[in-house]
C-alpha cells in the first residue's frame, strides 16, 4: 500500500507539473524531487584532510593549555597535577570532533540535496523567470491523505495500470549527485542526469568549497535547461575536406617551415588552405562536421594568401594587436603547425585575392584606385582592414561608401 500509493503521488505530481506548462511555447522538464548525493572518493585521503584539520586545532587547543599552564606554575601551582586534566581536555576534545564529524557525514547528503533545490530555486528568482518560462521544474510530493483518497477513486473506478504508467511516462529526468573531498577543504561535486524515458545521461561537475562547488554545479544544470536555444552550427565550407599535419610528438613544439607544409599537402593532393577558410572551420570546432581544432593563440599557421606582397604568408591568431592584422608574411625562419585542405576554393576568398592582386598592382603608382581597393576591403569586412592607412608616408582615408570606391575603379577601367 505504501509503495503504491507513493507511485500514484508521484504521477499525479508529473501530471499536474506538465499541465501547468501546456501551451506555454515549451514543454517544462520534469525532475524527480529526490536527489541523494553520495560520498565518493579515496575515504583514507578523506580521513587523513579531516585528521589535519583536526590536528591544527589540537596544537592550538595544546599552546593555549601550556601558556596557562605555565601562568600557573609561575604563581607557585604544581605542574604534575595540571598533567592529567590537561590530558584529559585532549581527549574529550578529539572524541567530541569525532563526534561532530559523524554526524556531520550522516547527514551531509541531505544537506546537499536541499540546497541544490534551493540554489536552483534561486536562480530563477535572481533571472526573473516567471513560472510560466521556466523549463525545468523539480517535482513535489502530495500529503498521504490525498493520495489514500486517489487510490480509493481509483480502486472504485478500475485500477488501469496502462494509465499510471502513461502518467508516470511525463518524468523527464531524475538525479542523484556525488561529492569528494579533494584535500584542504576542496571539494568536487557531481550532478548526474538520467533521462527517464531516453536514457541519456549527463553529467555536471564543480570544484571548491563545498557550498561553492555545489552553487556552481546548480548553476550548469540550471544553464542547461534554461538557456535559450540557438540554431546548430552550419558547415560553410561544405565543399572543402580538411586533413591534419601528421602526428609527430617531436614537432609539436618546433614546428614546420611553410615549404614542409606546402609539400605535405601537394602530395598527397590536398593545399593550403587560404586563412578565411580556416578560420571559418575552427569556428565548428573539432566536434561538428566541417569543424576543426581550434588554432591555438600565438602561433602560426601557413596559408595560402597573398596580400600587400607576393610571398608565403601565415596566419597569426593573437598577434593582431602588435603586427596590425591576422596574416603576415613570412619572415625570418618562421615554422608553425599546419592544416591541408581539398576543395574548390570559394567565391569570397578569390574577390578578395583579386582585390589584393589589384592593390599590389595600384598601390604606389595610383592612390585614387588604392585607396578605393582598400575602401572596398573595409566595406567587406577583411582582416585588417581600417578606416586610415599608409600608401608610403602619406596617410589617406577610405571614400564615404562602395559606391564611390567603385565609380572610382570604374573612371579607371578596372572591373572587379
Amino acid at each position: 500500500m505504501k509503495i503504491l500509493a507513493q507511485v500514484v503521488a508521484f504521477a499525479l505530481t508529473i501530471a499536474a507539473a506538465v499541465s501547468a506548462s501546456a501551451g506555454q511555447g515549451h514543454k517544462t522538464q520534469i525532475l524527480w524531487h529526490q536527489i541523494p548525493f553520495f560520498q565518493g572518493g579515496d575515504l583514507g585521503q578523506y580521513q587523513i584532510t579531516m585528521q589535519q584539520d583536526r590536528d591544527t586545532v589540537r596544537k592550538m587547543l595544546f599552546s593555549e593549555l601550556m601558556t596557562e599552564a605555565q601562568k600557573l606554575a609561575e604563581s607557585g601551582a604544581s605542574v604534575e597535577k595540571m598533567l592529567v586534566p590537561m590530558a584529559n581536555i585532549l581527549m574529550e576534545f578529539d572524541e567530541l570532533h569525532d563526534r561532530h564529524k559523524q554526524i556531520d557525514s550522516k547527514n551531509i547528503g541531505y544537506s546537499l540535496e536541499q540546497q541544490f533545490k534551493a540554489e536552483i530555486g534561486n536562480l530563477f528568482i535572481e533571472n526573473d523567470i516567471r513560472d510560466y518560462d521556466r523549463k525545468l521544474e523539480i517535482a513535489s510530493g502530495k500529503n498521504a491523505l490525498l493520495v489514500e483518497e486517489t487510490i480509493a477513486q481509483l480502486r472504485a473506478t478500475g485500477f488501469d495500470e496502462a494509465k499510471i504508467r502513461s502518467m508516470l511516462n511525463e518524468l523527464d529526468y531524475t538525479a542523484y549527485g556525488t561529492f569528494t573531498s579533494i584535500g584542504k577543504g576542496v571539494f568536487q561535486v557531481n550532478v548526474h542526469l538520467i533521462g527517464y524515458r531516453s536514457g541519456i545521461y549527463r553529467s555536471f561537475t564543480a570544484t571548491g568549497r563545498l557550498t561553492e562547488a555545489l552553487s556552481e554545479v546548480a548553476r550548469k544544470v540550471f544553464d542547461h535547461f534554461q538557456k535559450n536555444t540557438y540554431p546548430d552550427w552550419e558547415n560553410p565550407l561544405k565543399t572543402l575536406t580538411w586533413m591534419p599535419m601528421p602526428v609527430n610528438p617531436e614537432r609539436a613544439e618546433t614546428g614546420y617551415s611553410y615549404s614542409e607544409a606546402q609539400t605535405y599537402c601537394k602530395m598527397r593532393g590536398y593545399r593550403l588552405p587560404y586563412s578565411r577558410e580556416i578560420l571559418l572551420a575552427e569556428s565548428g570546432t573539432q566536434y561538428k562536421e566541417g569543424g576543426i581544432q581550434a588554432l591555438s593563440l600565438y602561433t602560426a599557421v601557413p596559408v595560402a594568401d597573398q596580400r600587400y606582397v607576393a610571398m608565403q604568408h601565415w596566419l597569426t591568431p593573437g598577434h593582431e594587436i602588435y603586427t596590425g592584422g591576422a596574416v603576415q608574411p613570412q619572415h625570418a625562419s618562421m615554422r608553425g603547425q599546419f592544416w591541408c585542405v581539398k576543395g574548390e576554393v570559394g567565391t569570397d576568398v578569390l574577390y578578395i585575392e583579386k582585390v589584393f592582386k589589384l592593390i599590389r598592382e595600384y598601390r604606389s603608382s595610383n592612390h585614387d584606385v588604392y585607396r578605393a581597393l582598400e575602401t572596398i576591403r573595409y566595406f567587406y569586412g577583411d582582416f585588417g582592414a581600417t578606416e586610415t592607412f599608409f600608401a608610403g608616408t602619406k596617410l589617406l582615408r577610405i571614400y564615404e561608401n562602395n559606391d564611390q570606391a567603385l565609380a572610382v575603379l570604374k573612371k579607371n577601367g578596372i572591373k572587379l
